[in-house]
């Protein structure tokens, strides 16, 4: 992913960051530090438990290769990461990582340390699949994210009644600006960074 130009803020209730949910599927650019492991990107650079990582986060995948070693296996700019919980069958049971049958994919798992150790600034794509979206999301939406601004207008388009009512203010580039403004003015760029914040009130 591209570096965004504008910079999106909404503060919503919390119920509505679930409808971010298809966005997750596709892929979010996040901004951070690269050329670490799997378990630190997680747990240092997303902020997620370790406890979450070993025990609900089953199923793990970097640029396309199951994962088994979320220590060993290196996370680069430009790296994509899916994360799943638990999938059912057996197709969930042989990608599960560290699991009875992952011997079976030997030929596609990732191989441990074949990434670039180079720790750098860039730019990984995560991908979310069932629980993770509504245990994980938030978290990264809360940090911020990079998605394609048509996702954004697709998302406000189609839920336009509940952000009406359930936004209590927006931002773009620190400026304040209306919900209906908004969609037209992030105009026809590429991607946007997009950053929510829960209003509990």
């Amino acid at each position: 992913m591209a570096q965004s130009t504008h910079h999106v803020r909404l503060n919503l209730k919390p119920g509505l960051l679930s409808r971010f949910a298809q966005v997750f599927s596709k892929g979010v650019g996040i901004n951070t530090r690269t050329g670490c492991s799997i378990k630190d990107f997680i747990c240092e650079q997303l902020g997620i438990h370790e406890e979450y990582l070993e025990e609900r986060i089953q199923t793990i995948f970097l640029n396309g290769k199951p994962v088994d070693d979320v220590d060993a296996s290196v996370v680069g700019d430009g790296s994509m990461l899916a994360l799943s919980a638990a999938m059912p069958g057996l197709v969930g049971a042989i990608m599960r990582r560290g699991g009875y049958y992952a011997a079976m994919r030997d030929t596609i798992t990732h191989e441990s340390g074949s990434s670039t150790g180079r720790t750098q600034d860039g730019i990984v794509t995560v991908k979310l699949f069932n629980l993770t979206v509504r245990e994980i999301g938030p978290i990264l939406l809360q940090r911020g994210v990079i998605i394609e601004t048509v996702d954004l207008k697709d998302v406000l388009s189609r839920f336009e009644n509940d952000f009406r009512q359930g936004c209590s203010g927006a931002t773009l580039d620190s400026d304040t600006i209306l919900l209906d403004d908004l969609i037209v003015k992030i105009g026809n760029q590429d991607r946007i960074y997009l950053q929510i914040k829960e209003d509990k009130n």
